[in-house]
């Protein structure tokens, strides 16, 4: 195992533990409005999670006990899912030699906390191990920095000052000109963050991903086990939900080869 995914694991646990300002929680920023949704991400951080069965959990894995530490982990997700979990689970899952199940967690630990260098270094590192690299494009980085929380709140204290400024204008019309500059500025800037925050939901909820969790997964022309295989997809293959029928998912990979899989094979994200 490479030493530097252990020592992402090693820094992950001493960083939970302690309780700790999370990884990608900057406290130092001035904006307020910023702040207020950096404090909305690092609370889903630290959500209540049992100190003693979480550090239960990380003795196991540090004991090399990894299909019990996942055990322990996903016992610990029926309190309530955190960032911190999610990654410590996809470690405990990779270390089993479950590739799949281990990107699945990794990415639900990026979407509760996008901007966690560990989770996005250790998702990196998954895909490098079965021989796969993803370029994410630019502008869904951008994207996928905040939670759609996040842009919500961002898009909501933009709009509220554009509109205080709004009412500022109606209330001392004499000196409406002199800050006209500021109330067009923010609201430019209001209505760029209304348009990140739909854009940020249309790329959550317009492509349905899944990982594929299962040592070799069939694919089908058709939903139908009588179908002869076209191709099949390898445990922790990412793909991209087209259709469903019963049992059934329609796929497409990342070389844009589609088909039918059952869909116990798949775990889908959220």
């Amino acid at each position: 195992m490479s030493g530097g995914f252990i020592r992402a694991v090693v820094a992950t646990f001493r960083l939970r533990i302690s309780h700790t300002q999370p990884e990608g929680c900057d406290y130092g920023r001035p904006a307020l409005a910023l702040l207020a949704v950096l404090l909305l991400s690092c609370s889903q951080l630290l959500a209540n999670v049992p100190a003693a069965d979480f550090e239960a959990a990380n003795k196991l894995f540090e004991q090399g006990k990894f299909a019990d530490a996942a055990a322990a982990y996903e016992r610990l997700l029926t309190n309530g899912p955190t960032a911190a979990l999610h990654f410590n689970l996809g470690n405990a899952r990779f270390k089993s030699g479950q590739p799949g199940k281990a990107i699945f967690h990794y990415h639900l630990a990026l979407r509760l906390a996008p901007r966690d260098p560990d989770a996005r270094g250790n998702l990196q590192f998954a895909r490098r191990s079965l021989g796969v690299t993803v370029d994410e494009p630019l502008a869904r980085h951008l994207l996928r920095h905040h939670t759609p929380d996040e842009w919500a709140w961002l898009a909501g204290a933009w709009l509220g000052a554009w509109f205080l400024l709004l009412a500022l204008g109606e209330a001392l019309p004499a000196k409406r000109a002199a800050f006209a500059w500021l109330t067009k500025t923010f609201g430019a800037i209001a209505l760029l963050a209304a348009a990140l925050l739909a854009a940020a939901h249309w790329d959550r909820n317009a492509a349905r991903q899944a990982v594929v969790v299962v040592p070799e997964a069939p694919v089908r022309p058709g939903p139908l086990a009588e179908s002869k295989a076209a191709f099949a997809l390898r445990d922790g293959a990412e793909v991209i939900v087209l259709d469903a029928k019963d049992d059934w998912l329609q796929v497409r990979d990342a070389g844009q080869r589609a088909g039918w899989v059952k869909r116990d094979a798949l775990w889908q994200l959220p």
